[in-house]
């Protein structure tokens, strides 16, 4: 659901985050609702501060419960670094919010009684920590895959963090449902393990599209350079593209030896000899189909 375009970027709501304003606002804490919808928009242009400011390309938001998730048209994963600094501006700015609201808290005695300043606080906090929980899409996922990509490579660090996001979610589901036996029901814990669950699942595609991108803007960034590592790969002929992909990385450029199963040599394939074959046949195809005819 399409909210609003500001400054060349669109926000947009997810139905879950409209049900929660409208549940919120529907038993009279439409104070919180707005206070909760400020934070959210805030820590999102916030990322897209960030990103502008290093020099990448925005595309839009869309606003979740717990958070959102800003879609980046730039190759993050060129420099992960960037994408650590990107995703670590949102949950600072509510670290820094809570400060200086502490501050205020702290000489005027008149706001130490008011529920709503309290809600303020309370609100940042749980969105400044619960976006650092290591889990994609959260800006903790992000700033954990940023920094395995270095020594796994982006696909390989993708794929360890979604499955540290799936475990978290099940174990914040598990604990939802021990207090639930215990007689106490937080909906929250089940909508965010849910949301942490759709929400990885979902980026195992993005991340990939996204590494396809990066690996087509390669060529441009080495001609930019002059120089690029190169590292030789050897690949079985019946081997996936897919599982190929696990082995590179976004700051060399890779050359690809292709075997036969009795380790005969079939012939070599430079990286974008298997980009081509990615765009014709997809990354479910064989290795051998890289090879150039």
């Amino acid at each position: 659901m399409k909210l609003f375009r500001a400054g060349g970027i669109v926000f947009r709501f997810h139905w879950t985050f409209v049900l929660l304003l409208f549940f919120l606002a529907f038993y009279g804490y439409l104070d919180e609702a707005l206070i909760l919808f400020g934070l959210v928009i805030l820590h999102e242009v916030v990322h897209m501060l960030v990103a502008k400011a290093s020099g990448l390309a925005v595309g839009d938001v869309e606003i979740f419960p717990f958070g959102g998730v800003a879609r980046i048209e730039d190759a993050l994963e060129l420099d992960p670094q960037v994408e650590s600094n990107v995703s670590l501006a949102g949950p600072l700015l509510n670290f820094f919010l809570v400060a200086v609201a502490i501050v205020l808290y702290a000489n005027l005695p008149s706001w130490q009684q008011n529920e709503t300043f309290l809600f303020f606080i309370r609100c940042n906090l749980v969105l400044g920590f619960f976006n650092l929980l290591p889990a994609l899409p959260l800006d903790g996922g992000r700033i954990l895959r940023a920094r395995l990509a270095g020594t796994l490579g982006f696909q390989q660090a993708t794929e360890l963090a979604i499955r540290l996001s799936q475990l978290i979610s099940l174990l914040l589901f598990a604990l939802g449902l021990y207090l639930f036996y215990l007689g106490h029901f937080h909906l929250t814990l089940f909508a965010a393990a849910c949301f942490l669950y759709y929400g990885a699942e979902k980026e195992r595609t993005v991340a990939l599209y996204a590494f396809i991108r990066g690996l087509s803007r390669k060529k441009k960034v080495f001609y930019e350079q002059g120089v690029m590592p190169l590292t030789t790969l050897m690949a079985l002929e019946d081997a996936l593209i897919k599982d190929l992909l696990r082995q590179f990385a976004m700051k060399k450029y890779h050359r690809v030896v292709v075997v036969s199963r009795e380790g005969r040599v079939l012939g070599e394939a430079m990286e974008s000899d298997v980009l081509d074959t990615i765009m014709q046949k997809g990354i479910g195809a064989a290795v051998k189909s890289v090879l150039p005819r």
